[in-house]
C-alpha cells in the first residue's frame, strides 16, 4: 500500500511537472480550454496511473486506477481552469488566493491517488 502511495505520487509529479505536461497542455489547462489538450494532459496521468497499477497489481485494478485519474484528473483540472478563467485575479502569483486555489487543486489530486489505493488493496 505505501510503495502504491509513493509510486503513484510520483506518477501524479511526473505527469504535472515535468516535460510530460507540455504548453500545449498547461496553456489550456490554465483557462479550462479547449477541452482536447486537457484531455491529453489527463490521459498522459492515466497511462502512467495505468502501467504503475499493473506492474503492483494486476490488470484488472489498472483499468481502474487509469480509468479513474482520466476521469478525475481531468474534472480538476478542468474546473480550476474554468475558476482561474472567471476570476482573473487568481492568475497572480503574488496573490494569495491563487495559492489556495492551487493547493485545493493539488489536495484534490493527492486526494484521488490515496481514494485510488484505498479501492485497489
Amino acid at each position: 500500500m505505501l510503495i502504491a502511495l509513493i509510486a503513484l505520487n510520483v506518477c501524479h509529479w511526473a505527469a504535472d511537472f515535468t516535460h510530460l505536461s507540455t504548453d500545449w497542455m498547461l496553456n489550456a489547462k490554465r483557462y479550462g480550454k479547449p477541452l482536447y489538450p486537457i484531455f491529453i494532459h489527463a490521459l498522459v496521468h492515466a497511462l502512467l496511473f495505468f502501467t504503475t497499477v499493473w506492474i503492483l497489481y494486476d490488470l484488472d485494478k489498472a483499468i481502474f486506477a487509469g480509468g479513474f485519474q482520466l476521469i478525475t484528473h481531468f474534472m480538476i483540472d478542468l474546473i480550476k481552469g474554468k475558476i482561474s478563467f472567471w476570476f482573473k485575479k487568481l492568475e497572480d502569483p503574488s496573490n494569495k488566493y491563487h495559492w489556495w486555489v492551487f493547493g485545493a487543486d493539488q489536495f484534490m489530486h493527492h486526494l484521488v491517488i490515496i481514494l485510488t489505493v484505498y479501492f485497489i488493496s
